[in-house]
């Protein structure tokens, strides 16, 4: 298995399009690493980096104990399965999987047995003979990953995979992937614009912001205790509330204004640094509706019935901004119109100052 460190990675093209502004990252061996963020925000442009396709301006790709930032691709043990498939129509799947290995001293038997090896552990050996065209999304993906399985990298390299699949079959090989992942113990880095397949296949996440990491962490980490308000907000779905408000110390905690809407306590906490004006960020499994007056006054606007759960959107008294409520459907049966009182549980609110950082320790 191997190890891998990026450190002070920038990426530029001309004078005015700066795209990674000094990446620095350690990637353990064995782990599943995925880069998440917006289109646009450089997390493709490193991962190819890395593969060695597009050059860097400045800084250091260490892979293994190699250096490899001025390393051809083929030298630096990587392999990239492509969100295109980019399959060769008139070849069969094992003719596909095997192409790479043409150029190996393999013989022509070991370039076979690789490939169904690879086969196998993709559960795809049915399908050797058949041509791209015969088979279906999945499939294909599959043999994308056979193509790269039968090289041994060191390192897998995997840019947005799924994004070509539908839903049901993204969160079938979502499984399949982690299942691979534990089967071949390779170290993995994995590009998504998507926060459910980031926090469902991920050992740590690398949250891309404009060029730069936000924040690095475990699923559950940067989920409960983000350290931005960039992160707060990308990760989960539906999203975190945001609301405006007027903090100050009351006791052993702080009390939160929100004009008409009310306010809230959070017992146990204490503000960092001078901030006062503050946005409050609450999940929205972290709302309950509270009896009259022992809350934040609000009105719904919208309810989505979801079998399960109930979604509730209500706009705060005497403002613009929507929190987002989840409740079982078990629960108390919200309708549009309705008069609610909305309590944020104190232990899991969020509070960040006009730059969007975390502004309260608890």
């Amino acid at each position: 298995m191997t190890s891998m460190r990026l450190s002070g990675i920038e990426k530029h093209y001309g004078a005015g399009v700066r795209v990674l502004h000094g990446i620095d990252l350690d990637i353990a061996s064995g782990e599943f690493m995925v880069f998440v963020g917006p289109s646009g925000c450089g997390k493709t442009t490193l991962l190819r980096c890395i593969a060695g396709l597009e050059e860097v301006n400045a800084g250091r790709i260490v892979i293994g104990d190699q250096e490899a930032q001025d390393l051809p691709p083929v030298k630096r043990g990587v392999a990239m399965v492509f969100q295109s498939y980019a399959l060769y129509p008139h070849m069969t799947v094992a003719e596909n999987m095997g192409f790479a290995l043409k150029f190996s001293p393999m013989s022509k038997a070991e370039r076979a047995e690789a490939v169904r090896r690879a086969a196998e552990v993709l559960q795809i050996t049915p399908l050797l003979d058949r041509k791209p065209k015969e088979l279906s999304g999945g499939q294909r993906q599959r043999v994308a990953i056979g193509r790269a399985i039968v090289r041994k990298p060191r390192v897998f390299l995997f840019d947005e995979p799924l994004s070509n699949l539908d839903a049901a079959l993204r969160v079938q090989m979502r499984m399949e992937l982690a299942r691979l992942h534990r089967e071949l113990g390779t170290t993995m880095v994995y590009v998504t614009h998507d926060q459910v397949e980031a926090m469902t296949l991920g050992t740590r996440i690398a949250v891309f912001n404009a060029g730069r990491i936000e924040q690095v962490g475990r699923p559950i980490d940067l989920y409960r205790k983000p350290a931005t308000q960039f992160v707060a907000g990308f990760l989960g779905s539906p999203k975190m509330s945001f609301l405006a408000g007027t903090a100050s110390a009351e006791g052993d905690g702080i009390r939160l204004q929100l004009g008409e809407a009310g306010s809230v306590l959070l017992p146990g906490q204490q503000l960092q640094g001078t901030a006062r004006e503050v946005t409050l960020g609450v999940r929205p499994e972290h709302f309950t509706v509270a009896p009259q007056e022992q809350g934040l006054r609000a009105v719904v606007d919208q309810v989505e019935h979801l079998g399960d759960c109930d979604i509730a959107y209500a706009r705060l008294a005497g403002r613009e901004e929507v929190a987002t409520v989840k409740l079982p459907a078990s629960q108390t049966q919200l309708s549009r119109g309705d008069a609610v009182w909305l309590r944020p549980d104190a232990q899991n609110c969020h509070l960040f100052d006009r730059e969007g950082r975390v502004v309260n320790a608890r």
